[in-house]
């Protein structure tokens, strides 16, 4: 009866419980081996948006001061040919993340949407490379809105979406400023 009583209730429970070591024991292993790959990927990813959005710089090393509301990065280009970005702000769909470069003048060399959730065809208008060129050569944004600034259109049906655009870029020359500038 005893030996019957094991066979029924303990062992199941015990091959479960191996069978659970056996699976963590492969992932933590899987994850061990693909995770520096992973963060090598990124990094490389990351690093070819840098020079997308300042093509003078060469490398980056990020900056270690203070950062300014919804800005999530900032790399200082090792040249000191200016700065790279990353500002977030809601969207449409959610948050929209945004590489914004800022040369050593002040002044935006490029911008590009690296994450979002708005609809596209839509939303994503305002994340085309012909839409984000009007901002080359800007030197201050910071209107409450996107709206209240004449100098820079927006994507009719797409108002969200572009004003996140221009709040990213607003924040990103607001990092410049609390930066001081690049140095």
């Amino acid at each position: 009866m005893k030996n019957n009583a094991f066979k029924e209730n303990i062992a199941p429970a015990l091959v479960l419980v191996i069978i659970c070591l056996v699976v963590t024991a492969a992932l933590a292993g899987t994850y061990g081996v693909a995770n520096p790959l992973i963060e090598k990927n990124a990094q490389k990813t990351a690093d070819e948006a840098r020079v997308k959005v300042l093509p003078s710089g060469d490398s980056f090393t990020p900056y270690d001061g203070k950062l300014v509301n919804g800005v999530e990065e900032c790399y200082m280009a090792d040249n000191k040919s200016g700065m790279a970005v990353t500002a977030t702000y809601k969207s449409f769909g959610g948050t929209l993340t945004a590489m914004v470069g800022v040369d050593k003048d002040g002044k935006v060399t490029g911008v590009t949407v690296t994450n979002h959730a708005d609809t596209p065809g839509l939303g994503t208008k305002a994340m085309t490379d012909e839409y984000l060129e009007q901002y080359g050569g800007v030197d201050t944004a910071g209107q409450d809105n996107i709206k209240n600034d004449a100098n820079i259109d927006q994507i009719v049906g797409a108002t969200i979406s572009s004003n996140a655009v221009y709040q990213c870029v607003s924040e990103a020359l607001l990092q410049y400023k609390e930066c001081g500038g690049v140095k």
